[in-house]
């Protein structure tokens, strides 16, 4: 059976992933900068849910090369997520020459010693297939990659690549821009068992607001997408 998983960037996406069917949230804020980590409330609330929660540790966008300072956030923020009781945590740490911060990721994980997926920080290395070797060397449960493209449909055939190389000895699961029409497409051509995509979509949270002239909109993940993504894969 494949294994859905729901990017959610708010606790009213992860009821609704819930309710669409997902196997598996990665709880995450800041939908502008690709994902950071959520606030400790966020956090402490869907772990009360019924499903699996991976929660990001990314103190800020941009690059994926760490500060000492920053480091020390994400022991922080890992710290709030064993207190909480989550599934897991996903995070990924690059050097300057592209290569995986092995002695970074060493640390987070050895401070986390759960499971633990490396998100699409890997997309960005210089080597991907080399990236996912010392990545499955590390002990890391999956990796979360489109393949080194900024959208899944340029990087199929690196991810077939990953999965028939290393697929034995981690799990490798495509993301950006899957949908209900791709998934399966994806998950045939590349030969994983594992999908995760947002199913977002826009809406307006003018609800209770005073001033209606601000047309505030917000993205979340959307149950019948999720239910329709859910379908596809499981036929």
């Amino acid at each position: 059976m494949n294994t859905l998983e729901i990017a959610c960037n708010s606790y009213r996406s992860c009821l609704n992933a819930l309710e669409g069917g997902a196997d598996r949230i990665e709880l995450f804020e800041n939908v502008a900068d690709g994902g950071c980590t959520p606030s400790a409330g966020m956090i402490q609330m869907a772990a009360k849910l019924p499903l699996p929660v991976y929660v990001m540790i990314r103190p800020r966008g941009g690059h994926f090369c760490y500060t000492e300072a920053e480091a020390e956030m994400m022991l922080h923020d890992i710290g709030i997520c064993k207190s909480a009781g989550v599934a897991g945590i996903v995070f990924g740490c690059l050097n300057s020459q592209g290569t995986v911060d092995e002695a970074l990721c060493k640390t987070l994980l050895q401070a986390w010693n759960r499971p633990a997926t490396f998100h699409r920080a890997i997309d960005r290395s210089a080597d991907i297939l080399q990236a996912t070797k010392t990545i499955c060397d590390l002990g890391f449960e999956r990796i979360l990659s489109s393949g080194g493209a900024p959208h899944i449909a340029g990087g199929m055939e690196t991810l077939k690549r990953m999965q028939a190389t290393y697929g034995e000895h981690i799990r490798i699961m495509p993301g950006a821009g899957v949908s209900p029409q791709n998934a399966a497409q994806i998950l045939a051509f590349t030969g994983c068992n594992e999908i995760h995509a947002t199913c977002k979509k826009t809406i307006a949270s003018a609800e209770g607001c005073l001033n209606s002239a601000f047309n505030d909109t917000e993205s979340v993940s959307d149950a019948d997408e999720v239910r329709a993504l859910r379908l596809t894969i499981d036929r």
